[in-house]
Parts: structure tokens; sequence; C-alpha cells
């Protein structure tokens, strides 16, 4: 399957209709579409997605599921779709034309009506070409999606052969696309972001895990049989409350009705939820609107922020009340600071004092007498001689008790207790006093520049509250958020609403379960049953052996991409593809048989994983679909960029685009080596920031035209 051309119709940047097409060869089966950030390479790929899914695609991608929410739903995420400059054009011309409307005839005013449909809508169009379904003949098939901002609906057209087919009649376009194109399950891995893929190294709840074997099992093509299973299920309760007794079909029926009923209430509630949804959002949208007038007013500070501001006020008060403390503890030792020489002679003196005590010298000279004693008595064990004996005793009392030249005079005589206290407050002087000082005085400041800043801030706000103009802003803005207060309460309750209604059904459905295993078949039916009992049992062997074997072959494919890819060629030494019921899980281990946490990985290594993950999985799939890649080379170094596109790339599909940022993630030199692979290449241009534009140029020289046009642009 190909897709031979996408046209755009006033869809985002791409103001007017704009056409691509595609290279279609298969020796040269790479498009090439390159532009600068900003200028429509992300807003491509995404026509292409909506085009084929509409509001379904949330389930192909997480970013469009979060893009919608922003947005207040569907309906509002379309609205911005469709280009500003278009839209703003169309204006003045449809009021222009609604005038014309009256004492029209019938004809007249649907050309008329034709007019303004063209003018308030938007549209992207899809051409598939060298495709296959089943039991139709086919060959190009044409999807287009419009959507009509001004009366709010969406059309989806699909032609097979230029005209309509009663196929798509009787499934539907939606299902049609999903079952006979690329189901919505699995398109994430045909138009990806190689950047954002990622996130496939980075699984981790139980939902997620669960969401993405959903999805392997579509493209593995395991969902089919567990789906055929499901139905023969069906089929057996069908057949079972058919051939129920009366008393048992009466109370099956009650059971049915119930659940029925419950289900059209939680719909009902469901569509509550969405539009209470976008109705919180236009309170939202109104609520921001109040706010950007008080910041024109020049008040832009909220009641809370009013609170917090006093709060701070309070709190820097205490603490610049508790410096101030602190600097008059210190301020009562500044004197002594300032006297630094004298306090320096206070401890001379007192040492002085404290060594010619008569205690002081009565304790050395006992000292000197115990030391005599014991040198006496160890001479001969120490080795002492008779005549150095005497000369080391008189060594020892010239240390100890050192020859009085002068008598000290007693002025302070302090008790110890006195000497201790003095020379604490010394060394506090000598060493943390200044330090301490300065920090204060430091934080001080601080604190005092801090609160005039809160203060004025306070004074201000206060001032300014007064006015009448913004206090009346400001109860607007408070009016809104009570109500918005109470439309989130209100969502809380439908939402709790919702939950027990779903508890309701799994209860009656278990009941129904319970009760059809009770009924006795008709012999007819019985033979059915026994029938769908027994293709249900082997069933649930195929499938458990289709998911062995799919699980080998998947193994042996990440294993072999991995490391082509991979500089590093004994990076992983085993795959290991782990299928426990619905769940599947892939688990990588390295040269020692090591468990690799796929989140510890580099960027780019997690990168490489999820690239031949995905690679693997088209391959199984079987699906021959277009692979679209935004960003390819992001957070590749040269050895890697250089595999990625001679190994990876060429042989990914057989229709690959690729959307590159020239010179930034993709130079001259990478190019070069896909080149011969190129069949068809485009540069987005700008002619203003709602206006882009496809330009086809030859793809030897995509390089050169591209710094032509950056230094025309210069």
């Amino acid at each position: 399957m190909f897709i031979s051309q996408i046209t755009l119709n006033n869809f985002r940047v791409y103001s007017g209709s704009h056409e691509i097409r595609f290279s279609i060869d298969t020796d040269k089966n790479i498009t090439v579409i390159a532009g600068n950030n900003g200028f429509g390479k992300t807003s491509f790929l995404t026509s292409l997605v909506w085009c084929l899914y509409g509001k379904l695609m949330v389930d192909v991608d997480d970013r469009y599921k979060q893009d919608i929410s922003e947005a207040g739903g569907y309906k509002r995420y379309c609205e911005k779709l469709m280009n500003r400059h278009s839209l703003s054009l169309s204006g003045p011309k449809v009021e222009a034309l609604q005038l014309q409307l009256e004492g029209k005839n019938l004809p007249q005013r649907e050309a008329i009506n034709k007019q303004i449909d063209e003018l308030t809508s938007f549209n992207v169009y899809v051409r598939l070409s060298d495709l296959m379904i089943p039991s139709v003949s086919c060959n190009q098939i044409d999807i287009k999606r419009t959507y009509n901002i001004f009366d709010k609906k969406e059309q989806l057209e699909i032609l097979i052969d230029g005209r309509p087919n009663e196929l798509t009649k009787n499934v539907g376009p939606e299902i049609f696309i999903n079952d006979f194109v690329l189901p919505k399950e699995i398109a994430k891995f045909f138009f990806f972001d190689a950047e954002k893929i990622v996130s496939l190294a980075e699984v981790n709840t139980v939902e997620e895990k669960r969401y993405l074997s959903q999805a392997y099992a579509e493209v593995l093509g395991i969902k089919k049989y567990t789906d055929l299973k499901s139905s023969l299920e069906l089929l057996r309760y069908r057949i079972r409350e058919k051939s129920a007794v009366k008393s048992d079909r009466i109370t099956l029926e009650k059971l049915n009705k119930q659940v029925e009923q419950s289900k059209k209430i939680a719909l009902h509630k469901g569509d509550q939820l969405e539009e209470l949804f976008e109705y919180i959002q236009v309170k939202k949208s109104a609520s921001d609107k109040y706010q950007e007038q008080l910041i024109r007013e020049g008040s832009s500070i909220t009641l809370a922020e009013l609170g917090r501001l006093r709060e701070q006020k309070n709190l820097l008060s205490t603490d610049l009340a508790h410096l101030k403390a602190r600097f008059n503890d210190m301020l009562e030792l500044a004197p002594f600071a300032m006297l630094a020489s004298k306090m320096a002679q206070v401890k001379a003196q007192i040492e002085a004092e404290s060594n010619n005590s008569a205690s002081a010298i009565a304790l050395l000279q006992n000292k000197f007498s115990l030391i005599t004693t014991a040198l006496i008595g160890q001479k001969e064990n120490l080795g002492i001689s008779d005549k150095k004996h005497p000369e080391l005793l008189e060594l020892i009392r010239s240390m100890m008790l050192p020859e009085q030249t002068s008598q000290v005079k007693m002025l302070l005589n302090f008790t110890p207790e006195q000497q201790n206290d003095f020379f604490a407050i010394y060394d506090n002087l000598k060493n943390a006093y200044s330090k301490t000082f300065k920090t204060l005085l430091n934080d001080q400041k601080r604190l005092q520049t801090v609160f005039n800043n809160v203060n004025r801030k306070l004074q201000d706000a206060e001032s300014k509250g007064k006015d009448p103009v913004i206090a009346g802003i400001r109860q607007s803005k408070e009016k809104l958020e009570d109500e918005i207060g109470l439309l989130e309460k209100e969502s809380s309750n439908l939402i709790a609403q919702r939950q027990q209604l779903d508890t309701e059904i799994n209860t009656f459905s278990r009941q129904i379960s319970e009760l059809s295993k009770k009924v006795q078949l008709e012999d007819v039916d019985q033979e059915k049953d026994i029938t769908a009992e027994r293709l249900i049992q082997k069933l649930d062997i195929f499938i458990q052996k289709l998911k062995l074997k799919k699980k080998g072959s998947l193994e042996k494919n990440i294993y072999f991409e991995l490391n082509k890819l991979m500089h590093k060629s004994d990076f992983v030494s085993r795959v290991n593809v782990v299928v426990q019921g619905d769940m599947i899980d892939i688990e990588l281990y390295d040269n020692n048989d090591v468990f690799i946490d796929k989140e510890l990985l580099s960027k780019g290594e997690q990168q490489l994983y999820a690239t031949a993950l995905l690679k693997a999985l088209v391959d199984e799939s079987n699906i021959r679909f277009p692979v679209f890649i935004d960003s390819p080379l992001q957070k590749f170094d040269k050895n890697h960029s250089q595999n990625i596109i001679k190994e990876f790339y060429p042989h990914l599909s057989a229709q690959v685009v690729l959307f590159p940022l020239l010179q930034k993630e993709l130079s001259e030199e990478e190019y070069s080596w896909m080149l011969g692979k190129v069949g068809r290449s485009y540069l987005i241009k700008q002619n203003s920031n709602y206006n882009s534009g496809f330009e086809e140029v030859q793809p030897e020289l995509l390089f050169t035209w591209f710094k032509q046009t950056q230094q025309a642009h210069v």
C-alpha cells in the first residue's frame, strides 16, 4: 500500500490548498520533507492522523489526547486546526454572502451556502494506491475529512476507484479505515516522532503495559483470534439465553434490561461529563481574561496572593526582631572587641599570675621531687650513668622550675572559674566575634530589603485594591472561581455516579453469566453450544501456540535489529518476550545474562531500542503501510546515525517519509548516505506565520536549495 498524494486545505499553517506527492518507487522509497522549526512538519503529520481517525486520534498517541484535552474537547481542538489567516479573511466574506441569501431561490441559496462552507471549512485529502481489500476490486482509495467551524460538523468521505462503495456504507467509514486501511491501535508504530518514541522504553505502570500489550497483540495478529474467541463466547451466551426455561428466561430478560438501562444512563452521564468539562474550560478561559484585565489595570495580584504577602510580612517582622535581639547581645561585647590590645594585656597578666602563684610553684616542685625519686630508682634499668644522672636532673629542674628573674605583681588574682570565663570571652572575640557580627549585619540588611519589597508590594496592592474598577473585576473573577468550584464538584459527583453504574453493570453481568450456566439447552442448540465450546478450546490452544511462535520470532527480530543498529555488537545478548495472559512485556539481558533496566539506558540507547522494536513490530505485522518519521535523527551520534540511515530507514517499509531539520539533526554528509534511496524531496517554505507551502526540489539539490533559501531569508 502506498500514499500517492496528500492535499491540505487551510489546515493549521497551510493557508489555502497545498498538494504533495510521494515517491512510490520501491528502489527509491524515501520521501524527504524538510523545513525549519515552526514551519509545519509536525502539522503535516497531524493532518494525516486527523484525516484517517478524526476524534479517534486520541487512541493513536498520548500527545493528541493531551492536545484535545487542553483545548477543551474535540470540537474546540478542531476549531484551532483551521488556518488563522484564512479564518480572519473569511469573516467579512461570510457576512456578505449571508446577506445575499435573502430573496434567492433554492438553487441560488445552495450555491451561496456552498461558498460559505468553503470559507468556513478546512479539510485533508489522502489518496491510497496499490492496496488490496478482500472481496472488493480496488486500485485506489480517496479519503477526505472536512470540518466546518461554523456549524461544528465533520464529514468523512471515502471513494473506492472514484465512487462510493456499499462496503464503506455498511460498516461505516471510521470502521472501514480501522479494519481495512490501518487499525488505530497500531497507527503509533507507523506515525511516530523519533525523539519521543523513547517512551516505549519507559513503560512503568500496569495501565501503560496493558495499553502497549493491546497494541502488540494487534500488530502480531493475536487480537483477531482473541476477538473470534470472544464472539464464540457471546454466541454460546445467546444460545443459552434462547434455550432457557421460562423462569430463567424472564430473569435473564430482566437482567439484560437492567444492564442495557445502566449502560444508557452511564453513556448519558458520560455526555454530561464531556459537556460539563467544556463548560468548565469556558469558565476558566473567562477567568483568565479577568486576570488579564487586572494585569492591564496594574493589579494582577489575587486575594490569595495578598494573604500570602501579609503572612510573609509578619514572618519577616519576626525574623528581623530576632536578629535585632542577637545584635544587641553582640553589642555588649563590642567595647571589649574595640580594646583588643588591652584584652591581650589582661590575658598575659592572668597567665603570669597563674604561673607565679605560690600554689603553682609548690605543685611544680612536688612533681620535680617525684620525678627525681623515680629516676633514682630506675637509673640502672634506663642505663643512666652516674655522670649523666646529675646533668639529666638539672635539665629537668631548669625546664620545670625556671629561675624567677622578677616577682609578678598580683593585680587580678582571678579564681580558676573567673580565668576560664575570661579565656572563653577572649577566644570568642579573637576568633568568632568578627565573623558572627558581619554575618548578622548582612542577614539584617538582606531581610530588611526583602521586608521593604514585600511591604511595598503589599501597600501597592492594598491601595490599588480600593480602586472601584479593579475591585469590580476582582469581584467578577472571584464569582467565576466560585462557579468553577461548584462545576468541578458536580463533575466529581458525575464521575462517582458513573463508577457506581459500572459496578452495577459488572454485578449484573456476573449474575447473567452464572444464570446462563444453569439453563437447559434444547437439542438443536445444544449441539451448537458443544461445537462452540470445542472451537473455543481449540482457539485457546492455538492462541497459546501463536503467542509462543510470535514470541520467538519477535525476540529474534528485536535482537537482530538492535545489534545491527548498535555500534556495540555485544550490547544485548538475549531478548525475552514475556507473555502472561493478556500482558506482553519485553526484557533485555547483557552478555553476562544480567537484566538490563531500560529506564537506566541513555536517551540515545533508549531511542535505539525503541527504533529496533518498531522495525521488528512492523515486520511482524505484515501490514504494508507507509511509515512517517518526525525528527528522524534526534539524540543519535554519528556512528548510530549512519547505521540508522543505511540499515534502518530504507528497509523499514516500502514507503518511508522523513521530516528532518536540515543541518541541525540531518547534516549534508548524513543525507548523502541515503541519497540513493530518496525518490522525492520537498522544502517547506513560509511566507508568514500562518502561511506555509511546499516546494519540490530534486533530491540531489535539496541542501543547495535549502542554503539559498536560508541566505535569502537572512
